[in-house]
């Protein structure tokens, strides 16, 4: 039989992780319509904005290689799809924590004007995949 002292500042430390638990999770429900990002996989963030001429993504893929990723550019969408894997001599009985995701992922984002399929351009360097399609008409009556 083992006997464990009582340690007041463990105890507490424990508490404050679980609150701080339940508030994130609280928090992100409350947040809207991101259910992806709460369900455990792997979902690659990504930021989108707009310029006279194009849109541009600039996604999120640390650990992804390239040949791992796929990009459909449609004229009203874009979808991005692709595999983080584990590395390949991690063994997962030998794990002591694993909090990364890992597996297939599917981002589609709707776009608010026709692009050009065509003239897209892409660039994947360092963990980022940037994404550049140019709109069909530009803003200002350039096309």
């Amino acid at each position: 039989m083992t006997i464990r002292r009582w340690d007041p500042l463990r105890d507490l430390l424990t508490l404050q992780e679980r609150m701080n638990r339940l508030f994130d999770e609280n928090l992100l429900r409350s947040r809207g319509p991101e259910p992806l990002l709460d369900s455990g996989r792997f979902v690659p963030l990504a930021d989108v904005y707009e310029t006279a001429e194009a849109f541009v993504f600039q996604v999120e893929l640390p650990g992804v290689s390239e040949e791992d990723v796929e990009i459909h550019a449609e004229v009203d969408q874009l979808t991005i799809r692709g595999e983080r894997r584990p590395h390949e001599t991690a063994r997962p009985d030998c794990f002591h924590q694993m909090e990364r995701s890992y597996g297939h992922f599917t981002r589609t984002f709707a776009l608010p004007e026709e692009v050009d399929p065509s003239r897209a351009t892409a660039q994947f360097r360092d963990g980022l995949l940037r994404l550049e399609i140019h709109k069909l008409r530009a803003r200002g009556g350039h096309s």
